[in-house]
């Protein structure tokens, strides 16, 4: 049993004697006297750290974050997209959206598209660094992108590029989706005028039937002229009493009578024609808009080549002087052996 602990008490003892005194006590000047005397030992173990510092410094690949933070369009922005929704909805002004929430809606989109850009990119072989953030924690708006790459250019350059892109894409999105509600709404147009055409057609056509019936009434019952003084309070069924002269002139003339339509048709062909004639202008429309264009970065991320100058230096030291202090108790082990 007392074979075993020979070694544990004998590194204990070489402990006591290279750092403590005779009171157990860590004798400080000692290890201190110890570093000094093997200063060489630490001074060329801290520039071999210095060089292998240096070395990472200059062939690492460095990291530069371009920012920009941008916010809802305007309204100018959305102008143009307005106009247009304002003559979908001509007919029924209060279906459509305030212009307030068109900005946000366009907004909200385009944040979406550049968080699932950012995942996209994340996940390729070559992971790119995309990250949109919003800038007050909680609120959609404003938001911050940033995008990191090896050079500050090539940073700005990148992160202006991937914003109009998916600008781009939200825009022929919306402009996808007006077009397509102008052309179901003007199929719906074409498809009322000409149901309310057939409808005036047929009242046309029974107003004529009716006429007829009562010429024959009237000839069979040899009305030849009028037989009231006041004829406007006439039923259809009593019409015979105009006589079959004044039943002819009107049928006559219901054959040739252009059809009769009311406001609501007028109406219609209006808008019609308003959606014909319009000119989707999607050119300033946007789905974003700056507060903060990319900036071109003036200091990089990474490599922080002070603070690895100043670990490189600090480890040099502490591996220095661990060497120092350890073949110190080495000798001294060899010396008790």
């Amino acid at each position: 049993m007392s074979d075993n602990n020979k070694p544990d008490v004998t590194e204990q003892s070489l402990l006591r004697q290279t750092f403590y005194n005779k009171n157990d006590e860590l004798d400080l000047i000692d290890v201190v006297i110890q570093l000094w005397r093997g200063k060489i030992t630490i001074i060329a173990t801290v520039i071999c750290m210095m060089l292998f510092g240096i070395i990472y410094v200059y062939t690492a690949k460095e990291k530069w974050t371009s920012e920009a933070i941008i916010t809802q369009p305007s309204a100018g922005q959305v102008a143009n997209y307005n106009a247009a929704l304002n003559v979908l909805y001509a007919q029924f002004p209060q279906d459509k959206m305030p212009i307030s929430d068109l900005q946000h809606q366009l907004f909200v989109r385009f944040s979406a598209s550049i968080s699932a850009l950012s995942r996209s990119l994340q996940n390729l072989e070559n992971p790119e660094d995309l990250k949109a953030e919003p800038v007050v924690k909680g609120q959609a708006y404003p938001l911050s992108i940033t995008f990191s790459a090896h050079t500050a250019k090539e940073a700005q350059q990148r992160l202006t590029k991937y914003i109009q892109t998916v600008n781009d894409e939200v825009v022929d999105d919306f402009g996808g989706d007006i077009k397509l509600n102008l052309a179901v709404k003007e199929r719906e147009l074409v498809e009322s005028l000409n149901s309310q055409s057939q409808i005036a057609k047929e009242k046309k056509d029974q107003r004529i039937e009716v006429l007829k019936q009562a010429l024959k009434i009237a000839e069979a019952s040899n009305v030849q002229a009028l037989q009231l003084s006041q004829a406007e309070y006439l039923s259809d069924d009593t019409l015979y009493l105009l006589g079959t002269s004044s039943l002819q002139a009107m049928i006559a003339n219901e054959n040739t009578k252009p059809l009769t339509f009311d406001n609501v048709y007028y109406e219609t062909q209006r808008a019609l024609l308003a959606l014909k004639n319009l000119k989707i202008q999607a050119d300033n429309l946007q789905s974003y808009r700056f507060i903060m264009k990319p900036d071109l970065p003036l200091r990089r991320n990474s490599p922080k080549r002070t603070l690895i100058m100043l670990l490189s230096v600090m480890l040099g030291g502490i591996i220095g002087s661990a060497i120092v202090l350890g073949r110190n108790m080495a000798r001294r082990y060899r010396g008790t052996h």
